[in-house]
C-alpha cells in the first residue's frame, strides 16, 4: 500500500520460516512527492528493470542492465550481488523449480 506514496526499489523477495508465500523486501530512497535528483531516478528505473529480468530467468538481459547501473553507480552492494548472480545463472541456469526468492530458515 505505501509503494504508491514511497520510491522502494526492490532488495529481494524472500521467505522466512513459517511462512507459506514469500513477501518483498525493498529499500527506501524517498517519498514520490519528494525531489530527485532526475539522473537517479532514471538509473533507479534500470536497476528496477534488471530485477524484473532476473526474476524473468532473462539472466542476459539483467547482466546488462546491472552493468549500465553500475558505470554510475559503482558501490551499490545490492547490483552488485544481482549482477554475480546473473553471470552465474547465465552459465549455470537454476532448476526450473527456482523462483528467485531467498528462503530463510534461521531468524
Amino acid at each position: 500500500m505505501i509503494r504508491d506514496e514511497l520510491r522502494l526499489p526492490s532488495v529481494a523477495r524472500v521467505q522466512v520460516q513459517g511462512k507459506i508465500e514469500p513477501g518483498e523486501i525493498s529499500t527506501l530512497v524517498g517519498g514520490r512527492g519528494d525531489s530527485l535528483d532526475p539522473e537517479l531516478s532514471r538509473w533507479l528505473e534500470t536497476y528496477e528493470a534488471g530485477i524484473q529480468k532476473f526474476r524473468e530467468r532473462d539472466f542476459t538481459q539483467a547482466k546488462i542492465l546491472f552493468s549500465q547501473f553500475l558505470e554510475f553507480y559503482p558501490d551499490d552492494f545490492l547490483a552488485k550481488m544481482y549482477l554475480e548472480r546473473a553471470l552465474e545463472y547465465e552459465q549455470q541456469p537454476p532448476d526450473e523449480a527456482w523462483n528467485a526468492v531467498e528462503v530463510f530458515k534461521k531468524s
